[in-house]
């Protein structure tokens, strides 16, 4: 695939975003057909909505992966749903408040918090669940592990009501946010929809300086999320630079500050030296010194 079909492709998965639409393969159908024959599916989903995704999925082959795959001994691993899921889901959906009940960093118990949730999220990193909730008394956006909650009611609310937290959860959101230029170095132009996907989960716009034929990368981003930003820009390594964010870039360089001192070479650092019997080490011998103390050439 060349570089124009790329940025089409980008181009039109951009489109799709953002009008509600998704493509699906034979080979996802397949997949999600299997998924939902999973003894945790009823569990995930609404009956209706459960029922609904099997007669889409009636006329889909079944994806049987036991002829190809084996199954061997892992490390045990917790459970992705959690029982509060469907509850909070319901709450969020309907526009209700909650009143929590849960334990805390110091190991004591929060009784009756009153609340207003608007998002759940799945951390990949500490494979944990979070729900996402605005707290009137405190006007603070609150994240709570849904394994630290004990007990989670519903609370009817009015719609004004409802509205108001909405709107003074967008504001908070949008105070939360930051912006950071990312450049692509020219000679990585063809990588350009391998370095938007390591980004696709931050709303971005793209632009070309044809003056230098160098694509720049605007990212939107909410403040707690730059050690995720971080760990994408050392992955992409010299395909990009951070072309505005002072902090970013300070830290960028601690990062390769760090890397270059574990690897310097020392002078009793020993290197192998290939022989006819073998493998043999030997020092590392500086060049010899003038007699003003400079090295010869």
């Amino acid at each position: 695939m060349n570089l124009f079909e790329k940025m089409f492709n980008y181009q039109m998965m951009t489109r799709l975003n953002e009008t509600g639409l998704f493509t699906w393969t034979s080979q996802e159908r397949a997949w999600l057909r299997m998924m939902l024959n999973h003894p945790a599916a009823p569990e995930a989903l609404h009956p209706d909505t459960l029922h609904k995704m099997h007669e889409m999925l009636d006329a889909e082959q079944d994806l049987d992966l036991q002829d190809y795959l084996t199954e061997k001994a892992k490390s045990e691993e917790n459970s992705v749903f959690h029982p509060l899921l469907k509850p909070l889901r319901q709450m969020i959906l309907h526009h209700q408040g909650f009143r929590l009940t849960g334990r805390v960093r110091n190991g004591r118990i929060s009784q009756d918090q009153f609340g207003y949730p608007y998002k759940l999220e799945y951390s990949m990193v500490k494979k944990e669940w979070y729900v996402l909730w605005y707290a009137p008394l405190y006007s603070k956006l609150m994240s709570t592990k849904l394994h630290s909650i004990i007990t989670a009611e519903a609370q009817p609310l009015q719609p004004e009501t409802a509205s108001q937290y909405a709107a003074k959860i967008a504001i908070l959101t949008e105070n939360r946010k930051t912006t950071v230029m990312i450049e692509v170095l020219p000679e990585f132009n063809q990588e350009l929809s391998r370095i938007l996907y390591a980004f696709s989960c931050f709303e971005k716009q793209v632009e070309f300086v044809e003056a230098q034929q160098t694509y720049r990368i605007e990212l939107t981003i909410p403040r707690n999320e730059m050690d995720y930003v971080l760990s994408k820009m050392r992955f992409l390594g010299k395909r990009v630079r951070i072309a505005d964010n002072a902090a970013l870039r300070e830290r960028m360089s601690e990062t390769a500050a760090k890397v270059l001192a574990r690897y310097a070479e020392t002078e009793l650092e020993a290197l192998p030296e290939r022989t006819s019997g073998g493998v043999r080490s030997h020092t590392i011998e500086k060049p010899f010194a003038n007699a003003d103390g400079s090295d010869s050439a």
